[in-house]
């Protein structure tokens, strides 16, 4: 029985910790395949992403700590990229001639303020409403619409393995008195986009960063069912930034996932995504 995670960040960005502790972190933890997906560098600075200038010197540290310790855990080198409309792609010129284990998609940015900048939906609710309303007068529902038209776009891009933290508007989202994620119209928002994923050979990542202190998922759990249904091919990650939080909520998740009905997830081996079988101690060797 062992645990995986491909979804980690470190100071490379907004991590806490420095790859090496996470790699020792990971190994304590009976990780035996772990990821590193540091938000990779946007054409503008912000406070997580990494700088354009440091990708080498994190692309030298993962080959030595995979290195090092290749005898004790599998390493894998990858990052978490952004979608911004009409901006910033996987196409951009930074992820030319490069190499990676895999590639996260994820949106955190959805239309420009009028000061220029990007609107942000995975940060403070202050920030989340107050762009809310310059944007869409408050209308919740045209946001998490505008949200989901993006996710498609992105995923029709393409370019990445994994779908991150897909249903991520709903972290602010729930705080508006008018949305309500059991909704008929946001569950076909998310039912389109689960049926763009399987058409597209994608794997969905549950994401368990909230799962211990706000008791949810990304995606929610409500979806698991047709996740299942839709055949996705599925991987738990924990989008860790700090060091305790490598395998956080994992127990829970696989034993929600089999009430669920899977059976299997999928991981890395050999350079092909493959499913290997589960229950709620771990993945299954």
């Amino acid at each position: 029985m062992y645990w995986s995670n491909y979804h980690s960040h470190c100071t490379f960005c907004d991590g806490r910790s420095s790859m090496e502790e996470f790699v020792e972190s990971a190994i304590s933890k009976d990780v035996k395949k772990y990821g590193f997906s540091s938000h990779a560098p946007l054409p503008f600075s912000t406070k997580w992403n990494m700088e354009e200038a440091n990708f080498p010197h994190y692309e030298l540290e993962f080959y030595r700590l995979k290195e090092k310790y290749k005898e004790q855990i599998e390493l894998y080198f990858g990052l978490e990229v952004d979608y911004i409309h009409n901006y910033s792609t996987i196409q951009n010129d930074f992820f030319r001639g490069k190499s990676f284990d895999y590639l996260i998609g994820s949106i955190h940015y959805l239309d420009r303020l009028p000061d220029g900048s990007f609107w942000c939906i995975d940060g403070n609710f202050e920030e989340f409403n107050k762009g809310l309303h310059l944007l869409y007068d408050g209308d919740i529902r045209l946001a998490a619409r505008r949200f989901f038209e993006l996710t498609s776009e992105m995923i029709k891009i393409g370019g990445f393995d994994i779908m991150g933290h897909f249903d991520k508007i709903s972290f602010n989202a729930s705080h508006c008195p008018e949305f309500d994620m059991t909704s008929q119209w946001y569950k076909q928002l998310v039912g389109d986009v689960l049926q763009l994923v399987k058409d597209n050979g994608l794997i969905v990542e549950l994401n368990t960063k909230s799962l211990v202190d706000k008791g949810i998922t990304y995606p929610h759990q409500q979806f698991y069912s047709l996740i299942k249904e839709l055949e996705i091919p599925i991987v738990v990650n924990s989008d860790c930034h700090h060091l305790p939080n490598v395998i956080i909520g994992f127990e829970h998740a696989f034993r929600m996932l089999k009430d669920a009905g899977f059976k299997t997830m999928h991981q890395l081996y050999n350079g092909k995504w493959q499913p290997v079988e589960f229950n709620e101690f771990g993945l299954i060797d």
